[in-house]
């Protein structure tokens, strides 16, 4: 609730607008008189003309002032419901766009628990693609690519990347020893499942939308640069950037937490495996940019880790 003070000065401060607004339309009109005689070979007064030639110069310039005052608070008026309807607007535009971003994590998740289990592996891939991001941003090789709107689509859609394995069988997806070629073949569905999802909810979108960045991501972010990667053995830079910078990230975070399947690995094992795969699984200038951000990496890592605790703790206490 506003107090009596604010509600006040903001009266003050709109009242100072439209005096403000009358007084320099008045000096405008004069100053417009008083050019106009410069020229002219006989006086103007747009006031007598109106009002007669026996009225007084004062009271006319008072009334002249007023009259501008009147349409400076008419001006004003409609400059400060333009602001409130615009503020409103976008107030309305962060409040649907916070939600639709709640949701999508959401389902997001879902994949996720069937995988990975309660945990922060969705918030800690979008906080390393989007640092990856910003400092590729820096080169200018990069320049017309990596925008701000890029920036913000890989952060949003970059937790979309493995959606496709809810439609992975569990005795597949949550087998703990090593796969058969079989079962395999049956995890690299997951690219297509995803994209394929995505799509289908892209066609219904009016215009560009960050989704088009999570279907790329979630059909490529397996692919390898030296071309052995899947679902279509892509090469080099016909790989989508946005899947290259995923593809490094998850990779980290696969490393660097537990899973069902094998216990967490150090930062640094972490980051010495990553670089021994410079140009073979990953694009090495995306490799270079990772080494810059290391220790940033394992700041991410680190919180979200804390995090992690902190979420797992009801779980683990007795009842």
């Amino acid at each position: 609730m506003k107090k009596p003070s604010e509600k006040i000065n903001k009266r003050f401060n709109l009242a100072d607008q439209m005096v403000l607004i009358g007084i320099f339309l008045a000096f405008l009109y004069w100053g417009l008189e008083a050019f106009l005689n410069v020229f002219s070979p006989e006086e103007i007064n747009f006031y007598r003309q109106i009002f007669g030639p026996n009225v007084s110069e004062m009271w006319m310039r008072l009334i002249v002032l007023c009259l501008f005052m009147i349409f400076g608070s008419h001006v004003q008026h409609i400059i400060n419901k333009r602001k409130k309807a615009e503020t409103e607007l976008l107030e309305s535009y962060r409040k649907l766009h916070n939600a639709r971003m709640a949701t999508i994590l959401g389902l997001a998740k879902l994949a996720e628990y069937r995988d990975e289990g309660t945990g922060t592996h969705l918030e800690r891939i979008r906080e390393y693609a989007k640092i990856i991001a910003e400092e590729m941003a820096k080169n200018p090789k990069y320049a017309g690519h990596i925008t701000p709107e890029f920036i913000d689509d890989i952060y949003q859609s970059s937790i979309l990347h493995d959606i496709g394995k809810v439609g992975i069988p569990d005795a597949v997806l949550l087998k703990p020893g090593r796969l058969s070629d079989e079962e395999f073949d049956v995890i690299k569905r997951h690219t297509n499942l995803g994209g394929d999802a995505i799509k289908a909810i892209e066609m219904q979108i009016e215009g560009q939308s960050f989704l088009a960045l999570g279907k790329e991501i979630a059909y490529n972010h397996h692919e390898k640069w030296d071309g052995s990667g899947y679902p279509r053995g892509l090469n080099g830079e016909d790989i989508p950037l946005s899947a290259r910078i995923i593809a490094l990230a998850d990779v980290y975070d696969a490393l660097t937490t537990k899973r069902f399947y094998k216990e967490a690995y150090t930062h640094e094992k972490s980051r010495q495996i990553i670089i021994d795969l410079k140009g073979t699984h990953f694009d090495p200038e995306v490799l270079d940019v990772f080494l810059v951000l290391a220790d940033e990496f394992d700041r991410i890592r680190l919180e979200n880790l804390d995090e992690e605790t902190e979420l797992m703790k009801p779980l683990t206490q007795p009842n």
